[in-house]
């Protein structure tokens, strides 16, 4: 019999089993595999340069990727609100840095706490140091209709910045820090509310260092802490169960706190220590 004979007579046999191999195989990987979302976010997420892949939220999810073998990690870049929408759709994706909100526990399972953000400020620049003199109120700012400031969208700041802005939502928004840097630098707005840490070092790498300060805020100066969030589905749900036990056994370690510790200044790093035992191992 001819070889095209033959396979005439296997197709019929054949084709439900490779079909059925077929089908499966791509679920199977995909069980297999996560992606991480990442964004340009110095220091906490360093995409390109010098210290390229050497922030917080970089080393601290080399930690998760070598204590959990059994996965194959993809790391992607994109937006946050990319992110973020995967992981509503309860697509393969988690991401290494979100804060615990009642909303966000709908749509996604949240790890022990990862990491440490010190308190959130508003950031102005220096040369209008004069028009914001000392702590600023930023319901205040927010009511002002002289000045304008922007967000990140789909981002939680912290609880209590979360119901201001809420109730007094800003007109603009933005989908990665180093835009509404750009604009604060430019004078496109008045002021922006963040992490010291960020603002003052991406200001640095644009080539505009010291043309940033940072003044706390009257309403909030809550330390909050950065998670891993996967979607709400039995896949999240292992992996988040997974992170933790990598999590439990590994944030005690003096390599580890070094990492939460990395690019902060004395001062930062004293207030860190304060609460790492007492608060931070201890928070669920």
């Amino acid at each position: 019999m001819r070889p095209r004979e033959w396979r005439c007579l296997l197709a019929p046999v054949l084709s439900p089993l490779l079909m059925n191999v077929l089908m499966q195989a791509p679920a199977m990987a995909a069980d297999d595999e996560i992606v991480w979302g990442k964004y340009n976010v110095p220091p906490y997420m360093i995409r390109t340069g010098e210290w390229a892949h050497q922030g917080i939220f970089d080393q601290t999810l080399d930690v998760l990727k070598d204590k959990l073998p059994q996965y194959r990690h993809v790391e992607l870049e994109a937006p946050f609100p990319r992110i973020n929408s995967e992981i509503k759709k309860g697509n393969h994706w988690c991401f290494n840095g979100t804060l615990k909100t009642t909303e966000r526990e709908t749509y996604g399972y949240l790890s022990l706490p990862s990491s440490i953000f010190l308190p959130l400020r508003i950031i102005v620049r220096r040369d209008r140091l004069p028009q914001f003199k000392g702590p600023q109120s930023l319901q205040a700012l927010l009511q002002n209709q002289q000045l304008t400031t922007s967000v990140m969208r789909d981002r939680s700041y912290s609880p209590t910045v979360d119901k201001l802005l809420a109730a007094y939502p800003p007109k603009e928004n933005y989908s990665e820090q180093v835009e509404a840097i750009g604009m604060l630098l430019a004078g496109r707005i008045d002021y922006m509310v963040e992490l010291p840490l960020l603002a003052l070092d991406q200001a640095r790498v644009m080539g505009h260092p010291g043309e940033l300060v940072a003044l706390p805020i009257q309403e909030a100066d809550e330390v909050v802490f950065n998670r891993v969030m996967c979607p709400k589905n039995e896949w999240g749900r292992k992996v988040v169960e997974q992170v933790n036990k990598v999590l439990i056994a590994n944030r005690s370690q003096p390599y580890y706190r070094r990492i939460v510790e990395k690019w902060h200044d004395p001062e930062s790093v004293a207030e860190i220590r304060k609460i790492y035992d007492s608060v931070f191992l201890k928070t669920p």
